[in-house]
């Protein structure tokens, strides 16, 4: 497994060197291959205190140039993104997440209002840390629930630190799109969402919300319809 360390290179000199790399950030065993991007590959390992790990390894052959500005995002978003345990230019050593992919949890309880409130508070939380995390469009890929109930929102690759982000917007075109629901029943929470987007006091943003989440009741007792649109992005 250790081989995934320099993907998608065989260098044995560049697997011995990241080796001893990841010791020094307190990792002793690589166990499993996660996934793997166009940037990096996430394998699991173990620290030396035996606690389990998720661990980013930047691919040899990546574009990007280090780790280390999605590490700092990353520990601005937490507790909805995983915890950050260290991190070098090549690895990001950080909680391994359990649970189950939020589209299904979403789809198996039929949108029940009090998930529908919990995905928007994670993108919410980002808000107010002024992570845009870019990619919550496809929240099906990122939006995970563990196994405490809780929504973990995974993967700041393409992430920035920006003046008032929308995550809430994006997850909410998300939760409608999968829900099926129309636009045109969407009348009284794009109003708010809107001007949510817009507003530049963050008390304003925070009473916006609390309308927003009061309003989008409507994804969890509305019949399905379709409809393609991205509703708030725009």
């Amino acid at each position: 497994m250790s081989h995934y360390l320099c993907y998608p290179s065989s260098s044995e000199d560049c697997v011995r060197g990241r080796l001893e790399e990841l010791r020094t950030l307190g990792v002793v065993e690589v166990l499993n291959l996660l996934g793997k991007g166009h940037a990096a590959v996430v394998l699991e390992a173990r620290l030396s205190n035996g606690t389990p790990v998720a661990v980013k390894v930047l691919r040899v052959d990546s574009k990007r140039t280090d780790l280390t500005a999605e590490c700092r995002i990353a520990e601005l978003a937490y507790p909805v993104s995983p915890k950050v345990y260290s991190c070098s230019e090549e690895f990001i050593v950080m909680e391994l997440v359990r649970g189950y992919p939020a589209v299904e949890v979403l789809v198996s309880e039929g949108f029940r209002y009090p998930y529908v409130v919990k995905v928007l508070a994670a993108g919410r939380w980002l808000d107010v840390r002024g992570v845009d995390h870019r990619e919550l469009s496809r929240a099906h890929k990122h939006v995970v629930i563990d196994r405490t109930g809780a929504v973990r929102i995974l993967d700041y690759e393409s992430a920035a630190v920006v003046e008032r982000p929308c995550n809430i917007c994006r997850l909410f075109s998300w939760l409608a799109r999968l829900r099926g629901v129309d636009v045109g029943v969407l009348g009284e929470v794009l109003t708010p969402l809107r001007y949510y987007k817009k507003a530049e006091s963050e008390d304003l943003r925070r009473e916006l919300f609390k309308e927003i989440l009061r309003s989008s009741e409507v994804l969890s007792v509305h019949p399905e319809s379709r409809s393609g649109n991205c509703i708030s992005c725009n």
